[in-house]
């Protein structure tokens, strides 16, 4: 009977939460400990001679503000659906307006890479306000009140239009 080696090298790594998470759910669907399922997943690669998987890219300011923009159209695009559905031509029209300057904002974003983090800053708690007014909007299939949806686009209106 051979005798496997003793393992002595401990080598300690850092993982995000989802990482680790999406570790642990791929190596419980394998049925073995999470550890173990890292440790031959790295060997496995390791023998195929294959390149190390890409760090992830970080995100230019500017093209984390492109993605927020489009982020908010897609929302934008659900509450004026929904007000449409409503026959709620004033909320449709007023979404509307705020939709053209959300596409200008995403147009003009490559010049504004300079300021993409302040206008980023601005217009994440905005966006997080509209996704949540959107989701109660596609879950209800009405807009929630008049003054609430008017708020919620005050400020994303004015989070692009600085």
């Amino acid at each position: 009977m051979a005798v496997r080696p003793k393992r002595t090298v401990r080598k300690p790594t850092r993982w995000t939460a989802d990482e680790w998470r999406r570790v642990e759910e791929a190596a419980r669907t394998h049925g073995v400990p999470a550890l173990r399922f890292v440790r031959e997943a790295a060997l496995a690669q390791a023998a195929q001679g294959g390149p190390p998987p890409a760090p992830p890219r970080r995100q230019r300011p500017a093209d984390a503000l492109v993605t927020e923009l489009s982020h908010v159209l897609n929302n934008l695009t659900q509450l004026r659906h929904v007000a449409e559905d409503d026959w709620d031509d004033d909320s449709a029209r007023l979404i509307g307006a705020v939709i053209d300057a959300t596409t200008a904002a995403t147009r003009a974003a490559p010049e504004r890479a300079k300021e993409a983090a302040a206008v980023l800053a601005r217009l994440a708690p905005a966006g997080v306000a509209l996704n949540e007014l959107a989701h109660r909007a596609n879950a209800t299939k009405q807009l929630p009140p008049d003054a609430e949806v008017h708020n919620v686009l005050v400020d994303v209106f004015t989070a692009v239009r600085r």
